[in-house]
């Protein structure tokens, strides 16, 4: 994975290509995208395991059901519905749900969230980072995650979550306020 570019657009037609049967272009998107569907799925889960198995089953479903994507603009939106999905059903299944696993978060909250506050490198910065993550609720984390690190728009958030515009809005700079009350003490 070490070759892996560090982001990449992804393109509506990838799907059509997928669909015909190109392994290539698959893993372009599979490299384009994984980090931040997995980073999505970590929020739900909480738990590291389940969250790369959610993630590879959601690549399989974006795989088998590629032929059926439409093309409007919001390709991360339509994979991460397919991932809350695969969740939806997990927990449907075997009614999971564990505790945070932030020595995984932090890997990708680093690389996706700017300024100085986020730099794990440290125990300190570590131990912020995890009573930030901390006082949020399931909603709030997803919502965060969803915007800073997929980059996905509140609208896009909304619809994914199926949570009104405005709750989307109003969870976020709450949960931002909190964060940075944490932070600050």
């Amino acid at each position: 994975m070490e070759n892996t570019p560090k982001k990449t657009e992804i393109n509506e037609d990838w799907f059509e290509e997928i669909a015909a049967g190109n392994d290539e272009i698959f893993a372009q998107l599979y490299y384009a995208s994984y980090r931040q569907i997995y980073g999505f799925l970590l929020s739900l889960t909480k738990n590291k395991e389940d969250a790369e198995d959610l993630l590879q089953n959601t690549f399989i479903r974006i795989r088998n059901g590629s032929h059926l994507y439409k093309k409007q603009g919001t390709p991360m939106t339509w994979m991460c519905t397919i991932a809350k999905n695969q969740y939806l059903d997990f927990v449907r299944k075997y009614g999971k749900n564990r505790n945070i696993d932030f020595g995984e978060v932090e890997n990708y909250m680093s690389e996706g969230l700017p300024g100085e506050m986020l730099n794990t490198s440290t125990i300190e910065n570590r131990m912020l980072l995890e009573s930030a993550f901390g006082i949020l609720d399931a909603q709030e984390r997803t919502i965060v995650v969803l915007h800073m690190i997929n980059g996905l728009k509140h609208r896009e958030i909304a619809d994914l979550t199926g949570l009104p515009l405005s709750t989307v809005l109003s969870k976020y700079n709450r949960s931002l306020k909190k964060m940075k009350k944490i932070i600050e003490e």
